[in-house]
């Protein structure tokens, strides 16, 4: 089945899943990537709700539905608005070109499954 086909949940339980199995493997740099995606994150300069935005950008941009799905959320919950979210997947769009209108659809998915309008 092809990702995006599955429900958000099934894609948010797979990648939490393998997360925790990736971290527990006793490998440090699925934890160090972890650590530096943390650390990169945090508010600074920019409010965590413009990195969770550029995030999502990049992460259309490399049709990482997963990635899509953790950022959407996060930027939501960040207090980004569903305009804002909109407009991030339109840059992605304008600069991705027709190769990532799949993972810029997915977007609205995530944002219909949370309930942001």
């Amino acid at each position: 089945m092809f990702l995006a086909e599955k429900t958000i949940e099934e894609i948010r339980s797979v990648r939490q899943k393998y997360d925790r199995i990736m971290s527990e493997s006793g490998v440090n740099a699925f934890r160090e990537l972890d650590r530096l995606e943390e650390n990169a994150l945090q508010s600074g300069r920019l409010d965590r709700k413009y990195k969770e935005l550029i995030a999502l950008g990049m992460s259309i941009g490399q049709s990482c539905y997963g990635c899509i799905e953790y950022h959407v959320t996060k930027a939501v919950e960040f207090g980004a608005t569903r305009d804002e979210v909109i407009e991030t997947t339109a840059v992605a769009l304008a600069l991705g070109g027709g190769t990532v209108q799949w993972p810029a659809r997915f977007v609205f998915r995530v944002l219909e499954d949370l309930g942001v309008e």
